[in-house]
């Protein structure tokens, strides 16, 4: 079964979708922090994370914002999970690179139902590769772009006359 990372600092949550998850048949990790978590998906085998929105020190936001920024964890199915479910926090999740945004309280079948289908979209090994080369070209390109501009003229200091 997959194996899913549960980033979250109230241990009562951790614990109850813990206990829900083995229920299902899934492997579960668990992180009390941002860093942990980072530490654990460092490590690999992590099929899918929940992230909860407010953990101390770096938030479940930012945190979603470091795994789309790395290569090895870009395509990771993420679902964030939270009480504040005012539209501002929901469109900041989503334009972190959150894929799913589960409003607590919730029941069991909705978190199922909602895994289940960011396991299903979850991008091929073939698709991960097609994104590390479209990624290397783009790197490629930009380079190449920024050694043919000419460089920088420097500007000439704005000289004020003291007319008095």
């Amino acid at each position: 079964m997959p194996t899913v990372l549960i980033a979250d600092d109230e241990v009562d949550h951790r614990e109850l979708l813990t206990f829900a998850l083995h229920r299902l048949g899934y492997d579960v990790v668990t992180a009390a922090d941002a860093t942990a978590a980072l530490a654990l998906l460092a490590g690999g085998g992590i099929d899918a994370a929940l992230i909860d929105v407010r953990m101390p020190g770096i938030s479940g936001i930012e945190l979603c914002r470091r795994i789309r920024s790395s290569p090895e964890t870009e395509l990771l199915p993420v679902m964030v999970i939270s009480a504040d479910v005012h539209r501002h926090q929901i469109m900041t999740a989503l334009h972190a690179g959150a894929d799913d945004f589960l409003a607590k309280p919730f029941s069991r079948a909705e978190l199922t139902s909602r895994l289940e289908a960011l396991l299903r979209t979850r991008p091929s090994a073939a698709a991960r590769s097609a994104a590390a080369a479209r990624a290397a070209m783009l790197a490629t390109r930009h380079a190449l772009l920024d050694d043919r501009r000419p460089p920088r003229q420097q500007q000439q200091p704005v000289r004020y006359l003291n007319i008095a």
